[in-house]
Parts: C-alpha cells; structure tokens; sequence
C-alpha cells in the first residue's frame, strides 16, 4: 500500500495522510458490564481524518460525537452528545505509570499488512497496537509532548498509525479494528475550530 505525501514529507520519508474507518467491538468478562451499555459508552465505528499529526474522528454513538487533536495547541477538543460545547484538555499530563512493554514481530494480518504486535502492560490494564511500520508511517516528533496516555512513547516505538488497538481491563476488552485506509489530500481547515464555537475547559481534567 502507498502512502500519501505531505507537506512535511523529506525525499526519502513518506508519511501518511488520508482517512481510516474502524469498528468497535467488545468482549465481556462479567456480568457487571452489558454489550448495550459499552455502545452507548464508546459507539461502533469512527472515522478518521489525518495529516501532520492533526486528526479528527467521528463517532457514530456513545458518549462523544467526535475528537479533535491539534498538534500546535496539544490539545484535545472533545463534542460530547450531551452538550454544544467543544470540551478541551491538555496532552501534556503525564501519562500513568508503563510497567513494561513488549513487541512480537509479525503477529497479525490486517487489511493484508502484515502488523507487529506491541503489548504494553499497566497495574489495571493492557493495551495491544498492531501495526507496520513500512507503512502508514508518522512523523513521533508530532507528538513529543503528547504524554496524555503515553502516547509520545508509544508512537517513537511503531512510528506510524495502528491498524488495531486493544485495550483490557479485567471486566472486559475494547477492540478498534480498522475496516479501510484511503490515502489522500485532507485540508488544513479540516482541524479548524469554528469561530461561533463554545469552547470550555473540561471539567474532568480540571
């Protein structure tokens, strides 16, 4: 699979742009949890926009509408399907405590690309990237100060998008599993922030 170019791009490295759809899907480990209760929470599928470390994703149900990240600003600005308000939070908090981490090459095939699999492990869960990082290659550098969730970490190990993401908890496992990649030109006022727009600090991160 090619990549699109973009503005940022040298001779020699390509990074992609374009848009990624995923579904969601779920496994329940107890009775404390109901299939119906995580689509209300998370939605099924999302829909991805990227360029130069910007993304806005699109949700089809739970609890927000979409999610957008400027990489300038390091933040996210979060719609929730409760309110009009744009809801924003800084990336820079410190993300929680890596105990460790592991990669197994070649692990799974996913929308024929062949993906690694990296395995990071934390006191209350477990979070899985597939990845390949012959393609859909970032820049980490977009997200060296986006320590929210480890993700500056994480990103300087693949160095490029994932192909699916899994998180475990001990009641039950979140999977996002991509469906499409379509490289392609994405417009800068894509990750535009409206003018009449309500932004507010959101409350849980206060």
């Amino acid at each position: 699979m090619s990549s699109c170019s973009s503005n940022s791009q040298t001779s020699v490295t390509k990074y992609f742009e374009g848009n990624m759809k995923f579904k969601n899907e779920y496994v329940i480990k107890t009775d404390k949890v109901t299939p119906k209760y995580l689509d209300n929470v998370l939605g099924k599928t999302a829909d991805l926009y990227f360029k130069e470390g910007n993304y806005i994703e699109y949700y089809d149900g739970g609890f927000m509408l979409e999610q957008l990240y400027r990489q300038a600003d390091n933040r996210n600005y979060i719609k929730k399907n409760s309110s009009d308000s744009l809801f924003w939070y800084t990336c820079a908090t410190p993300g929680q405590n890596m105990i460790k981490y592991e990669i197994n090459p070649k692990k799974e095939t996913i929308l024929g690309i062949l993906c690694d699999e990296y395995i990071t492990y934390y006191d209350n869960k477990t979070v899985t990237f597939y990845y390949n990082s012959d393609t859909l290659k970032i820049n980490p550098d977009w997200y060296s100060k986006f320590t929210l969730t480890n993700k500056n970490i994480n990103v300087t190990r693949m160095k490029s998008m994932y192909l699916k993401f899994k998180i475990e908890y001990r009641d039950f496992y979140f999977t996002v599993t991509a469906t499409s990649i379509t490289p392609k030109k994405i417009d800068n006022k894509t990750f535009d922030i409206k003018p009449t727009a309500i932004v507010i600090k959101d409350p849980l991160y206060e």
